[in-house]
């Protein structure tokens, strides 16, 4: 009895010092790659048990956070001027600042049972929702699709602005507003209504980057985390949940040239 009750408390005090010694790693993501995030980070967990804190926002939120001393280990944005700003302002390791998914920008309705386009904005007279321009790189590209098409002065008044690209997907399933804009991502991932995936020609690339930060508490595992971010397999993921793979675009190439790489304009989505 006495033997099996000691072979029972090292088995305990065994596991509990497992638990106290296992690696976290504190992952600050941009919204719209949330879904996507989590197919990584069990992936990863593979071959490397830790466990995680996942901080979803916007970029420029996170951003914010970070430069005011948020303990992150690595951020993953939705732009590359963030992280930039970022290695300018001494806040990461040096080299582990690398573009690891292409954003693609989509127009959703989730009210709509026949497919839609991008031309019914022309003739629409209700509100329409996307994130903020100033603090969200979707909200951006949602701004600049509608300047392109000449209708960024029919709606900048009366947008509906979300704080990220996921309250403006709650905002468009609630039936607040008809239309709004999403990732690709979430409109693959959404159950009801109508979608199309916008040309990249429309807005500047969106191309995301992501940083080790140099106050990380756990340099190493954000080292590697970030490194299979890279691998065939993690970018298997990705592109499967709706983005671009991150060799797309060299980190050399300027965003406009990226137009010949972008995926056929207004390529209707029926949600299932």
């Amino acid at each position: 009895m006495v033997t099996t009750r000691v072979l029972l408390s090292c088995i305990i005090l065994c596991f509990a010092s497992f638990n106290a010694h296992a690696e976290k790693l504190k992952i600050a993501v941009s919204a719209n790659f949330a879904t996507s995030i989590k197919a990584l980070v069990n992936e990863f967990k593979k071959t490397h048990p830790f466990t995680e804190q996942i901080s979803v926002a916007s970029t420029g939120v996170l951003y914010q956070q970070i430069r005011h001393g948020a303990p992150f280990d690595i951020f993953l944005a939705a732009d590359l001027r963030r992280p930039q700003l970022l290695e300018e302002q001494g806040l990461i390791h040096e080299k582990y600042r690398k573009t690891y998914a292409i954003g693609q920008l989509a127009l959703w309705s989730a009210t709509s049972d026949e497919a839609i386009k991008l031309d019914d904005l022309k003739t629409y007279k209700g509100r329409i929702a996307a994130a903020g321009p100033h603090i969200a790189p979707y909200g951006l590209a949602a701004k600049e699709t509608l300047m392109s098409l000449n209708l960024w002065t029919k709606y900048h008044q009366q947008l509906i602005v979300g704080n990220n690209i996921n309250q403006t997907y709650q905002q468009i399933l609630s039936g607040a507003v008809k239309y709004g804009f999403i990732s690709y991502s979430q409109l693959l991932n959404s159950k009801v209504g109508q979608g199309v995936l916008i040309d990249t020609s429309l807005h500047h690339t969106l191309e995301q980057q992501m940083v080790v930060l140099k106050h990380a508490e756990n340099i190493n595992l954000a080292a590697q985390f970030f490194e299979f971010l890279l691998s065939n397999t993690a970018q298997k993921i990705i592109t499967e949940t709706g983005y671009l793979p991150a060799i797309t675009i060299p980190e050399s190439q300027k965003p406009e040239s990226n137009n010949d790489k972008a995926s056929p304009p207004e390529t209707a989505i029926a949600s299932s």
